[in-house]
Protein backbone atom coordinates (compact mmCIF):
# COMPACT_ATOMS: atom_id res chain seq x y z
CA UNK A 1 0.00 0.00 0.00
CA UNK A 2 1.37 3.38 -1.02
CA UNK A 3 1.41 5.93 1.76
CA UNK A 4 0.36 9.53 1.33
CA UNK A 5 3.91 10.72 1.99
CA UNK A 6 5.27 8.62 -0.89
CA UNK A 7 2.58 9.94 -3.25
CA UNK A 8 3.36 13.51 -2.25
CA UNK A 9 7.13 12.97 -2.63
CA UNK A 10 6.74 11.43 -6.10
CA UNK A 11 4.35 14.18 -7.21
CA UNK A 12 6.69 16.87 -5.88
CA UNK A 13 9.67 15.31 -7.68
CA UNK A 14 7.73 15.07 -10.95
CA UNK A 15 6.57 18.68 -10.70
CA UNK A 16 10.13 19.86 -9.95
CA UNK A 17 11.46 17.89 -12.93
CA UNK A 18 8.81 19.46 -15.18
CA UNK A 19 9.66 22.90 -13.83
CA UNK A 20 13.36 22.40 -14.51
CA UNK A 21 12.62 21.11 -18.02
CA UNK A 22 10.40 24.12 -18.65
CA UNK A 23 13.12 26.53 -17.41
CA UNK A 24 15.68 24.86 -19.71
CA UNK A 25 13.24 25.08 -22.63
CA UNK A 26 12.58 28.78 -22.01
CA UNK A 27 16.29 29.47 -21.58
CA UNK A 28 17.09 27.65 -24.83
CA UNK A 29 14.30 29.37 -26.77
CA UNK A 30 15.45 32.87 -25.74
CA UNK A 31 18.98 32.32 -27.08
CA UNK A 32 17.86 32.07 -30.68
CA UNK A 33 18.25 35.21 -32.72
CA UNK A 34 16.34 36.41 -35.75
CA UNK A 35 12.84 37.61 -36.45
CA UNK A 36 9.98 36.83 -34.10
CA UNK A 37 6.99 35.02 -35.56
CA UNK A 38 4.13 36.67 -33.62
CA UNK A 39 1.46 34.25 -34.86
CA UNK A 40 3.50 31.26 -33.73
CA UNK A 41 4.16 32.99 -30.39
CA UNK A 42 0.38 33.54 -29.85
CA UNK A 43 -0.35 29.88 -30.59
CA UNK A 44 2.44 28.79 -28.26
CA UNK A 45 1.06 30.99 -25.46
CA UNK A 46 -2.39 29.45 -25.88
CA UNK A 47 -0.89 25.97 -25.77
CA UNK A 48 1.05 26.73 -22.59
CA UNK A 49 -2.08 28.19 -21.00
CA UNK A 50 -3.97 24.97 -21.75
CA UNK A 51 -1.06 22.90 -20.37
CA UNK A 52 -1.00 24.99 -17.17
CA UNK A 53 -4.77 24.60 -16.68
CA UNK A 54 -4.58 20.83 -17.27
CA UNK A 55 -1.72 20.49 -14.75
CA UNK A 56 -3.61 22.50 -12.12
CA UNK A 57 -6.79 20.48 -12.62
CA UNK A 58 -4.76 17.24 -12.39
CA UNK A 59 -3.20 18.41 -9.11
CA UNK A 60 -6.67 19.30 -7.78
CA UNK A 61 -8.09 15.91 -8.73
CA UNK A 62 -5.06 14.07 -7.28
CA UNK A 63 -5.16 15.87 -3.92
CA UNK A 64 -8.85 16.57 -3.24
CA UNK A 65 -9.33 13.14 -1.62
CA UNK A 66 -6.77 14.03 1.07
CA UNK A 67 -8.70 17.12 2.18
CA UNK A 68 -9.95 16.35 5.69
CA UNK A 69 -12.81 18.85 5.75
CA UNK A 70 -16.26 18.05 4.47
CA UNK A 71 -16.29 14.47 5.71
CA UNK A 72 -19.51 13.38 7.33
CA UNK A 73 -19.71 11.22 10.39
CA UNK A 74 -21.52 7.90 10.16
CA UNK A 75 -24.66 7.05 12.12
CA UNK A 76 -22.79 5.37 14.97
CA UNK A 77 -20.21 8.14 15.34
CA UNK A 78 -19.46 9.49 18.77
CA UNK A 79 -20.24 13.19 19.09
CA UNK A 80 -17.86 15.16 21.30
CA UNK A 81 -18.74 18.79 22.01
CA UNK A 82 -15.65 20.88 22.72
CA UNK A 83 -15.75 24.48 23.84
CA UNK A 84 -12.71 26.76 23.76
CA UNK A 85 -12.25 29.83 25.92
CA UNK A 86 -9.29 31.71 27.26
CA UNK A 87 -7.34 29.64 28.43
CA UNK A 88 -8.91 26.19 28.58
CA UNK A 89 -10.75 23.49 26.68
CA UNK A 90 -14.09 22.31 28.02
CA UNK A 91 -14.58 18.65 27.00
CA UNK A 92 -16.86 15.91 28.34
CA UNK A 93 -15.13 13.32 30.50
CA UNK A 94 -16.75 10.34 28.77
CA UNK A 95 -14.13 8.11 27.14
CA UNK A 96 -13.89 7.97 23.38
CA UNK A 97 -13.89 4.54 21.73
CA UNK A 98 -11.06 3.45 19.42
CA UNK A 99 -11.88 2.35 15.85
CA UNK A 100 -15.11 4.33 15.84
CA UNK A 101 -15.63 7.66 14.13
CA UNK A 102 -15.58 10.66 16.42
CA UNK A 103 -17.17 13.92 15.35
CA UNK A 104 -15.67 16.83 17.24
CA UNK A 105 -18.09 19.77 17.38
CA UNK A 106 -15.88 22.76 18.19
CA UNK A 107 -16.91 26.25 19.30
CA UNK A 108 -15.13 29.26 20.79
CA UNK A 109 -16.58 31.76 23.23
CA UNK A 110 -14.00 34.52 22.83
CA UNK A 111 -11.12 34.53 20.30
CA UNK A 112 -9.59 32.27 17.64
CA UNK A 113 -8.12 29.03 18.93
CA UNK A 114 -6.57 25.98 17.32
CA UNK A 115 -7.67 22.51 18.42
CA UNK A 116 -4.57 20.35 17.87
CA UNK A 117 -4.62 16.70 18.96
CA UNK A 118 -1.33 14.94 19.70
CA UNK A 119 -0.38 11.44 20.76
CA UNK A 120 1.50 11.25 24.06
CA UNK A 121 4.70 10.69 22.06
CA UNK A 122 4.20 14.10 20.45
CA UNK A 123 2.88 13.16 16.99
CA UNK A 124 0.34 15.67 15.63
CA UNK A 125 -2.80 13.84 14.46
CA UNK A 126 -4.86 16.79 13.28
CA UNK A 127 -5.50 20.48 13.86
CA UNK A 128 -8.67 22.53 13.42
CA UNK A 129 -9.13 26.30 13.60
CA UNK A 130 -11.87 27.27 16.03
CA UNK A 131 -13.40 30.73 15.57
CA UNK A 132 -15.93 32.62 17.66
CA UNK A 133 -19.43 32.60 16.24
CA UNK A 134 -18.71 29.51 14.09
CA UNK A 135 -19.17 25.81 14.73
CA UNK A 136 -16.39 23.68 13.29
CA UNK A 137 -16.89 19.95 12.83
CA UNK A 138 -14.09 17.47 12.35
CA UNK A 139 -14.40 13.70 11.95
CA UNK A 140 -11.55 11.44 13.05
CA UNK A 141 -11.11 7.76 13.90
CA UNK A 142 -8.57 6.93 16.61
CA UNK A 143 -6.91 3.62 15.72
CA UNK A 144 -5.43 2.87 19.14
CA UNK A 145 -6.43 3.28 22.75
CA UNK A 146 -4.48 5.66 24.93
CA UNK A 147 -4.24 9.19 26.22
CA UNK A 148 -4.17 12.07 23.76
CA UNK A 149 -3.20 15.66 24.40
CA UNK A 150 -4.95 18.77 23.08
CA UNK A 151 -3.01 22.00 22.61
CA UNK A 152 -3.98 25.40 21.27
CA UNK A 153 -1.69 26.35 18.36
CA UNK A 154 -3.23 29.80 17.79
CA UNK A 155 -1.84 32.50 20.07
CA UNK A 156 -4.87 33.55 22.12
CA UNK A 157 -3.39 35.69 24.90
CA UNK A 158 -1.04 35.62 27.85
CA UNK A 159 -2.24 32.24 29.16
CA UNK A 160 -1.95 30.58 25.73
CA UNK A 161 0.83 28.22 26.82
CA UNK A 162 -1.42 26.82 29.57
CA UNK A 163 -4.28 26.02 27.16
CA UNK A 164 -4.02 22.24 27.12
CA UNK A 165 -6.04 19.23 28.14
CA UNK A 166 -6.05 15.44 27.74
CA UNK A 167 -8.66 12.85 26.89
CA UNK A 168 -8.71 9.07 26.93
CA UNK A 169 -9.50 6.73 24.06
CA UNK A 170 -10.55 3.25 25.24
CA UNK A 171 -10.43 -0.01 23.29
Amino acid sequence: MITTAVVIAVAFTAICALGIAFAVFVGHSTRRGGDVDLERLRNTERSWFVVAVVILVAILVATIAFTPYGRSAGRDAQIVHVQAFQFAWLMPSTPIRANRQVEFVLTSKDVNHSFAVYTMSGKLLFEVQVMPGKTQRYVYTFRSAGTYQVLCLEYCGLGHSDMRTQFTVSA
